[in-house]
């Protein structure tokens, strides 16, 4: 790990714990009531992985490193584990599945949902 990537890392611990600490002596601010909150980490971001093979490894080195299995559905490569409502995950989204979601959305403007409410 590189000395820059040591104080990132420093930081987001330290910044995670203060977070916490304000939370819980300001019972008054509010916190999210569902589902977890996620700490992504984007293996062909947040890594040292250059190509996309090498970040679906990463995101299997990182699950075992956890104790979890990855799963792989549709292009995403997941791993994570949860502690109480918070969630630590690693991911990987493919370019094909980048892409497919993209021709999808190509789409969008080919319907008018304003016509379907006024139905």
């Amino acid at each position: 790990m590189s000395p820059a990537q040591h104080h990132h890392r420093r930081e987001l611990i330290s910044g995670l714990c203060a977070l916490a600490a304000f939370l819980d002596s300001h019972p008054q601010v509010p916190v999210p009531r569902y589902g977890p909150v996620r700490v992504s980490v984007h293996t062909n971001y947040d890594t040292d992985a250059s190509t996309e093979a090498e970040a679906i490894t990463e995101v299997g080195r990182i699950a075992a490193l956890l104790g979890t299995t990855p799963i792989a559905e549709n292009g995403h490569h997941v791993a994570g584990i949860t502690f109480g409502s918070v969630r630590y995950e690693a991911v990987l989204i493919t370019q094909a599945a980048i892409e497919r979601r993209a021709a999808r959305d190509s789409y969008r403007d080919a319907i008018a949902l304003d016509e379907i409410e006024g139905a």
